[in-house]
Parts: C-alpha cells; sequence; structure tokens
C-alpha cells in the first residue's frame, strides 16, 4: 500500500473512531460534553497543521507521459481533511440549529451527541485548514493560482455559454482553476476565516466566561458564515462530484492525475504553462 494510502486509511479510522467515541460520551452515565473537557485540543489542532506542513516536500504539477499530475499528497491530504471536516461540521451545526433552521434534535442525549460530533470535526476542520494555509505560505503561487484575474467575467460568460451550446462562445484558456471557480475560492476563504475566528471565541467560552454581547455577536456571525459554506459546499459537490463534466477532476483527487487530453480540452492556459517550464508560477 502507498504511503497517500496508509495516510488516507490512517486520518479516516482516527477519526471514525472518533466518531464512536463522541457518540459514547455523550450517552454514558455522567455523560461528558467534549468541548469542556478537551478544549484545549480546538487549540492544538491547527498548531499540528502547521507543525506537519513544515515537514512536508510538495511536489509541482508536471506531464508524465500522457497524465499530469494536479494534485500532490499534500493536496489531496489538506483536500479531504477539510472538506469532510466542513461536511459534518455543516451537517451536526444545522442539526443543533441556526439562523432560520430550526433544532432538528431532541435535547439532551441527542443534543450532547450532536455537540461532541461537532467537536471531533472541528479538530479535522482546523487540521485540514491550518495545514494548506501552512504550505500555502511557504509555496506562494499556490495561493496565486486560486485568485481571480481580469480575464473572470470574459472566461466565465464563455465557458458555460459553450457549454450551454451557445455557438457565439468558444471555451476559453483556462488556467488550472477555471475563473468561476476561483470567485467561488474568494466565498469559501472568506467563510472559513470567519467560521474559525467565531468558533475559537465559542470553544473560549466553554474555559471563561465571556461578556453575552460578544458571544450572541459571534454565533450571529459564525452561523451567516456558516450558510455562505453551505451554499458553497453544495455547488462544489454539484459541479465537482455529480455533474458528469467534473467527474476527471474528483477521480485525481484520489489518484492526483488527470489526462493530458483533458487538460488541453479544459485548460488550455494550464497546458501552456506546463509546456512552457512555467508551471509553477
Amino acid at each position: 500500500m502507498s504511503k497517500r494510502a496508509l495516510t488516507s486509511v490512517a486520518v479516516t479510522l482516527v477519526f471514525a473512531v472518533g466518531a464512536v467515541y463522541a457518540w459514547y460520551v455523550a450517552t454514558m452515565d455522567g455523560s461528558e460534553l467534549l468541548f469542556d473537557s478537551g478544549w484545549w485540543l480546538v487549540f492544538a489542532a491547527p498548531l499540528v497543521g502547521v507543525f506537519a506542513a513544515g515537514f512536508t516536500k510538495r511536489q509541482d504539477p508536471r506531464i508524465e507521459g500522457d497524465k499530469v499530475l494536479r494534485h500532490d499528497g499534500a493536496a489531496i491530504l489538506e483536500h479531504w481533511t477539510h472538506g469532510i471536516g466542513t461536511m459534518m461540521l455543516l451537517v451536526s451545526g444545522i442539526a443543533l440549529g441556526l439562523l432560520f433552521i430550526p433544532r432538528l434534535v431532541g435535547r439532551g442525549t441527542w443534543t450532547w451527541a450532536m455537540m461532541n460530533i461537532h467537536f471531533v470535526f472541528v479538530l479535522l476542520f482546523l487540521f485540514g485548514t491550518f495545514y494548506y494555509g501552512a504550505n500555502t505560505l511557504l509555496s506562494a503561487h499556490r495561493f496565486k493560482e486560486h485568485l481571480p484575474t481580469g480575464n473572470f467575467w470574459d472566461y466565465t460568460k464563455n465557458h458555460y455559454g459553450h457549454l450551454l451550446g451557445i455557438k457565439s462562445c468558444t471555451m476559453p484558456p483556462e488556467d488550472k482553476y477555471f475563473e468561476s471557480e476561483k470567485i467561488a475560492y474568494i466565498v469559501a476563504l472568506g467563510s472559513t476565516v470567519a467560521i474559525i475566528l467565531t468558533g475559537l471565541v465559542k470553544a473560549l467560552a466553554h474555559v471563561v466566561d465571556l461578556p453575552a454581547g460578544l458571544m450572541g455577536a459571534t454565533t450571529l456571525i459564525h452561523d451567516i458564515a456558516t450558510v455562505a459554506m453551505l451554499a458553497f459546499f453544495l455547488a462544489h459537490v454539484l459541479f465537482a462530484a455529480i455533474l458528469p463534466m467534473g467527474w476527471p477532476v474528483l477521480k485525481s483527487m484520489f489518484t492526483g492525475y488527470v489526462s493530458v487530453e483533458q487538460v488541453k480540452k479544459e485548460h488550455a492556459g494550464w497546458y501552456k504553462r506546463l509546456t512552457s517550464g512555467d508551471a509553477p508560477e
């Protein structure tokens, strides 16, 4: 088994066991709220992510025969830890209720269980997010390639017009990430920052008394950012996993590779950079 597969299996097992434990301690006699007993882990998880990034050796995209390395092992790890963490936080957060969404679980054991599951996946989310953030700071070009350019409107209009069969629209020379994806990235980035900052305040409230006004504002911002993240997450799943157009890239989030043919067709601008030796920038 490859190192990448072993890492994936290990992370999956750790958090599967964590979810089971979260449920167990919420149902046993003298039930335990993990945000109370393990609050320090919420602040330790980001440090672990940053520490792990410091020991990670990254690989830049490259052409290998008829395949292109799109995602290295670190990219896959940070994507799935952040992504699965986000999904489970959304599920448990919605179950506990937010803004206009009423609480979906009864009080008592069910609420404690959802809070504990929320805690477990907060750790996964924070590890993956800070692992990504530290990797990005160490390789600034990885952040730059996510940012929209002046071609945003023209490329997006022609890209989706082409998909809809509008004859006047041709597929633009998109880079590694579509211009429309880059705008969505800004939404996800803003939501993630707001969720983390407000989430850390909410975790701290399990240790020290904080003003009611601060907690009210914190909860409101946390909920609004969660709704924004939910919209992004649903759109991401639709375009990356449900619609066939996203399946080649979805596969690369497991294997790391896409075909040269797919890159030429969907990412002509990126292919040009790959073949000119300017891929990392």
